[in-house]
């Protein structure tokens, strides 16, 4: 990727309001594997 130090590996730069927060854009990836989320265990696997 052709992009500053600070920006390589860490997605896009979002130029949406502060970019963070509320304003954060993500990929939709970022759901609950588990029936349980909080509490830790292999149930993932």
């Amino acid at each position: 990727e052709a992009a500053p130090l600070e920006l390589m590996g860490l997605g896009w730069k979002s130029l949406w309001g502060t970019g963070t927060g509320k304003d954060a854009i993500t990929t939709g990836i970022e759901v609950v594997w588990t029936n349980t989320p909080t509490k830790w265990d292999n149930s993932f696997i």
